[in-house]
């Protein structure tokens, strides 16, 4: 790393003639790559917090460095602040001093989706307009939001309207308004959400009843109760995915808030003076001020994509992301750089107004549960997580995991995972799966963990055929799990590569280390709008919020195109719209993007192919249903240039990487593993 021009690439992107109106929007241009010169001895922390584990990837100047430590449920900042200790020690630096001389540090968690897969954001009491209290918006065979979100109970009407012109028909009545509150209020409500009919046309109603409800329950009472209207998150139509977006906001909106600005707190206490940055599942980061809870959803998995676009910029090719940590496997692909975007987020299958880069994900992973059933042998999706995780952890799980499989066969070394952090019993691994799985099927413990892989390894495939290659012959495997479990697919005819970087056990870490700062704006076009006052109005609003993360105007740059989209949410078209679109189907949307410090790869000369001396010892492992006495390689310590034929193991601290039989990896110049079974589909000159 050190001095370089870091490129944006923005490759596909458009932008409107300011000159255009619109009732004429016809002109529109590719923009260019962007150039940003930055310092030689920045210093970056990026921490991922996933459901198991929490991940850092640290820069300063030339130098990076990586920390994996357990995920503290019960407080993510406690693992937060281990992470970024664990860092600072690997620069040789005091925490303190770490913190006080960092200029960016970014931060992506999970910790909204578990919210809302355990179910335990808050109780909500929904305010709407008199008549859809079972509609809510939606229509014919839609879910809605009291599927999941909202308990019985807990909605109440309100007699108002707004026409479709925006016109006011009906104002708000007090009386009716405070009493339809203190009825959600008794209920157990702990956030009253307004979201009333046609209030993108016009937001006074919205408006007014949060200051109703303001007037009566003042911030200064007790019995104050906090309040969200759908026209505080959403700018754009369309009842039904605005109110899923304010209540999705709302029902993680507290154990959000209290969780990032609590970590924020702990870092300003060790002297760092710059705001905690958020990873957005848009793409970009923001601080925490300027970060509503539902723009975090999916962010980890979001970042590691960011990484998966460096290696396809890197390699000029199309590839597949593959994430597989302790309880998903997240699966994506950047097609020619580009990243794959959405326009309307799903929640629980809601759809909603959140853009975000597209994700798929499936429940397999290290710490999925492995059980016998009336079907045969499943795996997941239930996981045993951080906390008891894998009976091999010693920490009380009794179920039997993949990671537990792993252990039995020898594939992990039970006495140097995480650097020999973390002893793994083998025992506890034989245990469980005897009484979960090769009892129940008849057949050895050594067998029945041999089952577990294969099976885990056919549900990977399957996935990934499901969500469809489109002809690229290249993934790249990340997370704790994801090289374990994926070097057999270039056995595949498929797969030609798979490509394992230093730093795939916290790639989504490393990925945000490439995540600029994004702040991004939409208004409506109707008619009448004039394009260049629109622009106006969101440059202004951007420069304001990025002012207060620290960047002068020179520092920030904009990007604007205009979008439709489709009854599915997604982006449908970039308008050449001469009046024909019905009024506000039609976006503007600005991207402003802040100047920051972001990594890059650097290439070396290859040396000799001989990786002997990286070579640590042997190992007894089971390779189906033979035990090899099978060489363990140093991933570190691999040159580039190292070729390394199975059967073999490479282990680093982070992960670990089976090399089967009739299969390779090659070391490149950037330091990238690269398996094959065909070497000319691997090694390059």
């Amino acid at each position: 790393m050190g001095e370089k021009w870091f490129v944006n690439h923005t490759r596909g992107d458009r932008m409107i003639e300011k000159n255009s109106s619109a009732e004429g929007i016809c002109i529109i241009k590719k923009k260019k790559y962007m150039r940003i010169k930055m310092g030689k001895n920045f210093i970056t922390l990026n921490i991922d917090v996933g459901g198991t584990f929490t991940d850092g990837f640290f820069v300063r100047g030339k130098e990076s460095s990586s920390a994996k430590v357990p995920t503290t449920g019960h407080d993510l900042t406690i693992g937060f602040m281990e992470c970024i200790e664990n860092g600072a020690k690997k620069m040789g630096m005091e925490l303190s001093e770490f913190l006080a001389e960092a200029d960016m540090v970014r931060f992506s968690t999970t910790m909204g989706t578990n919210a809302i897969i355990e179910k335990k954001g808050m109780k909500i009491g929904l305010l709407v307009t008199s008549g859809e209290e079972e509609r809510l918006y939606s229509v014919k065979d839609e879910l809605k939001v009291s599927d999941y979100f909202i308990g019985p109970g807990m909605i109440e009407e309100i007699e108002e309207e707004i026409n479709i012109k925006g016109d006011i028909v009906k104002i708000p009545d007090s009386d009716q308004t405070i009493g339809a509150v203190k009825k959600l209020q008794e209920s157990g409500a702990r956030m009253i959400v307004i979201s009333l009919k046609n209030s993108y046309w016009n937001d006074a109603n919205e408006r007014e009843v949060k200051r109703l409800i303001q007037e009566e329950y003042p911030r200064h009472y007790l019995g104050s109760i906090p309040t969200l209207a759908s026209y505080e998150v959403s700018s754009r139509p369309d009842d039904y995915r605005r109110l899923n977006t304010v209540v999705g906001n709302a029902y993680i909106h507290r154990p959000m808030k209290v969780s990032l600005y609590r970590a924020e707190d702990k870092i300003r206490s060790h002297s760092y003076n710059r705001p905690l940055f958020i990873g957005h599942s848009s793409g970009g980061v923001a601080g925490v001020a300027k970060t509503r809870a539902i723009d975090t959803l999916n962010s980890g998995p979001v970042a590691g994509v960011f990484g998966v676009k460096s290696i396809s910029d890197e390699y000029q090719t199309s590839i597949m992301g593959a994430d597989m940590g302790g309880t998903s496997l997240d699966l994506s692909i950047v097609h020619d750089g580009n990243l794959p975007f959405e326009l309307s987020h799903r929640i629980e299958g809601l759809p909603t107004h959140i853009p975000a880069i597209e994700v798929k994900t499936v429940g397999i992973g290290g710490g999925s549960i492995a059980k016998v059933t009336q079907e045969g042998l499943q795996i997941g999706p239930e996981s045993a997580g951080a906390n008891p995780g894998p009976a091999c952890f010693g920490k009380g799980g009794k179920m039997a995991t993949v990671t537990d499989a792993d252990v039995v066969l020898g594939r992990i070394d039970s006495e140097f995972f995480l650097g020999g952090k973390l002893e793994l019993s083998k025992e506890k691994a034989q245990i469980a799966i005897e009484k979960h799985v090769a009892s129940e099927k008849g057949i050895s413990i050594e067998m029945a963990a041999d089952e577990i892989i294969n099976k885990v390894e056919q549900d990977i495939k399957e996935s990934i055929l499901k969500l469809g290659l489109n002809g690229i012959d290249t993934i790249v495997a990340y997370g704790g799990a994801g090289p374990m479990h994926m070097t057999g697919l270039v056995k595949e005819e498929y797969i030609k590569k798979l490509i394992i970087t230093p730093y795939s056990a916290v790639f989504s870490a490393f990925g945000e280390s490439m995540m600029g700062v994004l702040h991004t704006y939409t208004r409506p076009l109707l008619r009448g709008s004039r394009v260049e006052d629109l622009i106006s109005q969101m440059e202004m609003e951007a420069k304001k919020d990025m002012k207060s993360e620290g960047f002068v105007a020179k520092d920030i740059k904009f990007e604007v195109d205009a979008i439709s989209y489709d009854s599915k949410g997604r982006i449908d078209k970039f308008v050449s719209a001469q009046g024909e679109e019905e009024e506000g189907s039609v976006t503007l949307r600005l991207h402003a993007r802040g100047k920051t410090p972001i990594s890059t790869f650097t290439r070396e000369v290859c040396g000799e192919s001989d990786p002997s001396s990286a070579m640590i010892g042997n190992r007894e492992v089971i390779w189906g249903n033979e035990i090899i006495d099978t060489p363990i390689f140093e991933l570190e310590k691999l040159n580039k240039g190292a070729i390394v034929e199975g059967p073999a193991i490479i282990e680093s601290t982070d992960t670990t990487i089976p090399i089967l039989e009739k299969t390779f990896l090659w070391v490149d110049g950037i330091g990238n593993g690269i398996i094959g079974s065909k070497r000319s589909d691997v090694i390059k000159s």
